[in-house]
């Protein structure tokens, strides 16, 4: 019989939905918007029902289901511990424990780049990796994940990962997570917004402060489009933007040595060629390694990351190779 599982990745406005076997043939997926998520009870319900529906239309059980959801995740208990965005009513609910009483099978929830790794090591371009792994998503912001030896590493707190908080500049503007000079303040889409918006009060032209200036929100996309059009204020964004990047990538092999390093999340589907500019920013640093030491590739499962990564997730809890999902919905 075929066995099948629900992947669910929780974003800020929209909570994508899917089913997928065991080889990571996904059988179903959609889109969910979160406007009509206002508190906990809804927020389950639009997620059970989804999931009853799309398991109903493909005549199938769902074995276990698994969550990606941003923030801080006590993994052990499935309770998120920290989360600001617009499902902050989530943080403190036991989120794998109320969702598994309403699916009546076992739920297992995790950070959302966790997930997303789960998903590349089991079916991406992690495959076959046993060392040490490192992911990293640009998007909004910055996130990040590392495995050692096929295992996430969580960190005491359920913090391990946030690199687009590490400081490059410590003589930097304090950032709301305390840090200085941050990563993600020149190397994601908010930072690039940041960035616009000095440009645009200290009078400088370009079509991304034009955009500004009409109450649109320049984005990575807009970003690209300026800095290939031979605008000023865009090449100057993207060039820093790689810096960054490639910056951040070379002090991640200097402190774990990873046999790979994953990067996705929007700014490799609006420029993929970023990655050859990130890696010859890396190779410039790296005299102490050779230069093939660490690979640094794309992500391989495009929009599918976070359903079959949680999918991933529910597959490793019911084997054991994890903390399982029941155990997830026990009371402490």
């Amino acid at each position: 019989m075929r066995e099948v599982f629900a992947g669910v990745d929780v974003g800020g406005t929209r909570i994508k939905i899917g089913l997928a076997d065991r080889s990571g043939q996904l059988i179903s997926c959609k889109f969910l918007e979160t406007v009509g998520c206002h508190d906990t009870e809804t927020f389950l319900e639009t997620v059970a029902a989804e999931i009853e529906t799309q398991a109903k239309a493909a005549s199938v059980t769902v074995e276990a289901a698994g969550i990606g959801c941003p923030g801080r995740i006590d993994f052990t208990s499935g309770r998120i511990v920290w989360l600001r965005s617009k499902l902050e009513f989530l943080e403190g609910v036991p989120l794998a424990l109320r969702l598994g009483e309403r699916l009546a099978c076992p739920v297992v929830c995790d950070n959302d780049v966790n997930t997303i790794l789960a998903g590349e090591m089991r079916f991406g371009a992690g495959r076959g990796c046993r060392d040490v792994v490192v992911a990293i998503t640009v998007g909004t912001g910055i996130g990040g994940a590392l495995a050692f030896g096929g295992r996430m590493v969580r960190g005491h707190n359920w913090a391990a990962g946030h690199f687009g908080y590490m400081s490059h500049d410590p003589h930097g503007d304090r950032h709301v997570c305390g840090n200085t000079g941050i990563v993600e303040e020149y190397a994601s889409q908010s930072g690039i917004l940041l960035q616009v918006r000095r440009a645009w009060e200290a009078g400088e032209v370009s079509p991304l402060t034009e955009l500004l200036a009409r109450g649109k929100e320049p984005g990575l996309r807009e970003l690209f489009q300026a800095a290939d059009a031979g605008d000023a204020v865009g090449r100057r964004l993207t060039e820093r933007l790689t810096f960054e990047l490639g910056a951040l990538i070379a002090n991640l092999i200097y402190a774990l040595d990873p046999e790979l390093v994953l990067v996705g999340g929007s700014i490799v589907n609006h420029r993929p060629s970023i990655l050859d500019a990130a890696r010859r920013e890396v190779a410039g640093r790296l005299n102490y390694l050779p230069q093939d030491a660490t690979e640094i590739l794309p992500m391989a499962l495009g929009d599918a990351a976070g359903v079959l990564g949680g999918a991933a997730l529910a597959m490793d809890a019911t084997t054991q190779t994890e903390q399982g999902p029941r155990a997830q919905g026990e009371e402490k």
